[in-house]
């Protein structure tokens, strides 16, 4: 009986094949007293296996530097932070030695007390440190008891693989020739193991909470990670149409790679730009191959993710490579952009009671100046070597902007004591993401270079819908009347004020929006590469007053589902070959 999984796409693709449920190690964790006599005999357990962990990680590193990158190999640097961290390190010993427990007992207890911690925390970057810890705790238990995990590299026929999880070692040595895609129950687009699947491009669907449940081994499978489902038991005539569309993607791909370098232009010469969206540095090789055009959103969120807070240095290295590889096209970097439990973490405070309405994003800086301060410096000492624009996420209030800014000038002073350069004509904007300014951007106007509509908030806080709630899922959609609306005010704000203007976040991305947004007057576009060639596909083929004309009939209409069927059905009628 066909099934249909959803998930969140980690890696962008689709792919028809056999489904293979790993089950990965099946850890026995033996538990004993150890006589007093071989205590010391323990240690040295501990002590070796401990050694020898490190040293397959290094292993790791060392293969994925040669056939990825040095900095892709840089993501295992957090499993060599745990093993080396002299308080986890302390507790073991005192452990064996006090309780006489033996090493798999006591290293299992740690590591299960460190995975309950981080399942409490709202904070989904930090939540995905989860898999880290699981992977470091399944290599040492391996180790102590000299055992193996099914090996994926052995693999020798081509596959869809299915996994509760997948730890970031089993998706860097997988064999990239036979796993077509993969799926998991657990992780977002943001774990290891989602940023070592795009690095490798094999497209991959995370956080099906239940999918490897829902199949079994050899079932045919359909794997659309640009949709973010999974089919189970396709019929013909889907297995037909996906591998058409699989043609129709490479065909188009081939198609579009020759229009890469020229501009996003429609049909009567509105020029439009296409820009990209990046999580860490190793992104921006295949941005640029894909003609993006500059970054929108550089998320730096991704430099907080290990257990020591990033120094200065350590940013600004990271902010350089950027600005150094896309320079002289602009690069929009967006400060720390993560909830209150990030860090909450680190020094035990209260959680949050609700994330999404709490200390997140800009109201966090603004709460822990000094760090606050810290990425300041970063990126105004990286932005010499490049074309920078910072930009301050979830403005809600002018009060917000003002002050903001004004710690920007602060650190700008001291830098100037320091004789350290950087570049004091930097454009200075927001993200409009919550209503409140969205309703207030004539304000905000007098103090931003440029604004940039974060879509994914603004449609969840625009209907009150949590996005990722399953009960209320059918409620979050971007062609909601409010939303258009509240689009098209910030459109003309923007317009009136002369503030330049962006759109980022999943609409910005989907191509079935670009027609909508064009017709919106939106013209600068910031988006992942999946469907960087389709929408610069759409621009090219559509003129304004067609675009106008669309839009100028969907708000005629009350009813979501009526507007969205109106749009499909234009799309359809002048795209017949695109899947929307």
């Amino acid at each position: 009986m066909q099934q249909i999984i959803t998930g969140i796409i980690a890696s962008p693709g689709i792919k028809i094949g056999k489904a293979y449920v790993y089950h990965g190690t099946n850890l026995i964790i033996p538990k004993y007293t150890v006589e007093p006599d071989q205590v010391d005999h323990e240690l040295d357990r501990y002590r070796q296996t401990l050694e020898k962990t490190k040293a397959d990680i290094k292993a790791i590193q060392e293969q994925i530097s040669r056939s990825l990158s040095r900095d892709m190999a840089d993501i295992f640097s957090s499993h060599l932070m745990v093993l080396e961290d002299p308080m986890i390190a302390e507790k073991v010993v005192r452990n064996i030695r006090e309780n006489r427990r033996n090493v798999e007992w006591v290293i299992n207890d740690i590591s299960m007390e460190l995975i309950q911690s981080l399942s409490s925390i709202e904070d989904v970057y930090l939540r995905e440190r989860i898999v880290d810890i699981s992977d470091i705790h399944k290599r040492l238990i391996n180790n102590l008891q000299k055992t193996s995990a099914p090996s994926l590299p052995s693999l020798d026929k081509e596959v869809i693989l299915f996994s509760a999880d997948l730890t970031p070692s089993d998706t860097a040595m997988m064999n990239k020739k036979y796993v077509l895609a993969f799926v998991t129950d657990t992780g977002g687009r943001t774990s290891h193991t989602a940023i070592m699947a795009r690095a490798l491009e094999i497209p991959a669907i995370v956080g099906t909470i239940n999918g490897t449940s829902m199949v079994k081994d050899g079932q045919m499978v359909i794997v659309d990670a640009l949709h973010g489902k999974i089919i189970i038991e396709p019929t013909d005539v889907q297995i037909d149409e996906y591998t058409r569309y699989q043609e129709d993607l490479l065909l188009l791909d081939a198609e579009l790679a020759k229009l890469t370098h020229l501009p996003a232009a429609t049909l009567d010469n509105e020029v439009c730009h296409i820009y990209g969206n990046i999580e860490i540095p190793e992104e921006m090789k295949m941005m640029k191959e894909h003609g993006a055009q500059g970054i929108g959103l550089y998320r730096s969120e991704f430099l907080f993710l290990d257990r020591a807070l990033p120094d200065e240095d350590k940013q600004y290295v990271a902010y350089k490579k950027v600005l150094e590889f896309f320079s002289p096209m602009p690069v929009t970097i967006r400060t720390l952009d993560v909830g209150g439990d990030k860090i909450y973490a680190y020094n035990k405070t209260v959680r949050e009671r609700n994330p999404f309405l709490g200390c997140r994003a800009i109201r966090f800086s603004l709460e822990n100046e000094s760090l606050f301060r810290t990425q300041l410096r970063a990126i105004l000492r990286a932005s010499v070597y490049g074309n920078t624009r910072l930009m301050f996420p979830m403005i809600s209030t002018v009060e917000e902007i003002i002050k903001s800014r004004n710690i920007l000038y602060e650190t700008m002073d001291d830098l100037r004591k320091e004789k350290k350069e950087f570049d004091a004509d930097m454009p200075i904007g927001i993200m409009i993401e919550v209503p409140s300014a969205a309703i207030n951007a004539d304000r905000l106007a007098a103090h931003s270079d440029f604004f940039s509509v974060g879509t994914n908030d603004l449609v969840q806080y625009t209907i009150a819908v949590d996005r990722l709630s399953e009960k209320i899922a059918y409620l979050y959609n971007p062609l909601n009347l409010s939303v258009l609306r509240l689009l098209k005010h910030i459109v003309d704000v923007s317009a009136k004020y002369e503030i330049p203007l962006s759109i980022c976040g999943e609409m910005a991305g989907e191509p079935r929006y670009t027609v909508p947004l064009l017709g919106l007057g939106f013209r600068n576009f910031s988006m992942g590469t999946a469907f960087m060639y389709q929408t610069k596909r759409i621009i090219r083929s559509v003129n304004i007053n067609e675009c106008e004309d669309v839009v100028e009939e969907m708000m005629k209409l009350d009813v979501t589902e009526e507007i969205e069927k109106l749009l499909l059905d234009y799309l359809g009628r002048k795209f017949p070959t695109m899947l929307f």
